[in-house]
């Protein structure tokens, strides 16, 4: 099953690739585990960045003169290194690495660019949370191919993520949980394998402290039966961004709702 609906953010997150309302995709797969959740996203992906290319090439090529002029006002060094087709091609032609949390931050912590003092946000170990500078630098810089994230930190995910078993070399509980990043905007799908077990999910409540009280509706589809299932969600707003090279999410969206402008 899919939803396809408008999402909220709390967060005050004024940036150009964040909204306070956007419409998000979600599929939830009965059966499916994380890599069949990852195999479903990366297929979508292609798909649609495919038919763009294939059915829409006269409007890309408009969009990619615009992007050109756009790009000519910005100093050198934050200019794109590719067209706007030369993006899309990137996320088409190349297979999507798949490494998990712990490879991924051993990688930025050993960077030139962490070495150097170069990243806005330090990379300083385990459990950090990783921020769009460190995803473009894995997709840009070290792979040169779109990457999936796996197996995050569980302190840094929400609860109903299903909880993995310990890994020798891995200094903290993870999750089974995934981020697809892309070029130039970082992290395009988020999602997981969710956990079906009812006790694993109590306990994982407890730690997070959230009182049972408030979810039982949802502790219910755990008590009286389930099965393994994964999902994720792709924000509309931002394949659009991602596909028609615009800068900012604003523009993607007739009646942008973001932090600050709404009078009632």
């Amino acid at each position: 099953m899919y939803t396809f609906g408008p999402t909220f953010r709390a967060e005050n997150s004024n940036t150009t690739r964040h909204l306070a309302e956007f419409w998000m995709i979600e599929p939830e797969v009965a059966f499916n585990d994380l890599k069949d959740n990852m195999d479903l996203a990366e297929d979508m992906l292609r798909y649609v960045i495919e038919y763009a290319l294939e059915h829409c090439a006269d409007d890309l090529k408009i969009l990619e003169e615009r992007l050109i002029e756009e790009e000519k006002s910005k100093p050198q060094d934050q200019r794109s290194e590719m067209t706007l087709t030369e993006k899309l091609r990137f996320v088409v032609d190349n297979e999507f690495v798949r490494l998990t949390y712990t490879e991924a931050i051993d990688i930025l912590k050993n960077s030139t660019p962490n070495k150097k003092g170069k990243f806005q946000f330090p990379v300083e170990g385990w459990g950090t949370d990783l921020q769009s500078e460190h995803e473009r630098y894995l997709v840009e810089k070290h792979f040169k191919k779109p990457v999936i994230l796996t197996n995050y930190p569980a302190a840094i995910k929400a609860f109903y993520m299903r909880q993995d078993e310990p890994k020798e070399g891995v200094p903290g509980p993870t999750v089974s949980a995934m981020d697809i990043l892309f070029p130039g905007i970082g992290e395009i799908v988020g999602g997981s394998q969710r956990e079906e077990r009812y006790e694993h999910l109590v306990r994982r409540m407890h730690e997070m402290n959230i009182p049972e009280h408030e979810l039982e509706w949802y502790l219910d589809t755990r008590r009286f039966g389930t099965c393994p299932h994964a999902g994720y969600g792709l924000g509309f707003e931002r394949l659009v961004l991602f596909i028609t090279g615009m800068t900012n999410i604003r523009d993607v969206i007739a009646f942008p709702r973001y932090p600050g402008s709404a009078e009632f």
